[in-house]
């Protein structure tokens, strides 16, 4: 979460426009990453 801001400032991008949807799409893929892998071990 911290090396965001640093890399999207590097890259010359507003790291407050960008890093919200993209901690939101990381945040979710790592959500259904868990829900999908909690589902493959109980089955």
């Amino acid at each position: 979460g911290s090396l965001l801001p640093i890399l999207l400032t590097k890259l010359r991008l507003d790291p407050a426009v960008v890093s919200s949807p993209l901690i939101t799409t990381i945040m979710d893929v790592s959500g259904l990453l868990v829900y999908f892998s909690t589902a493959v071990w109980l089955l």
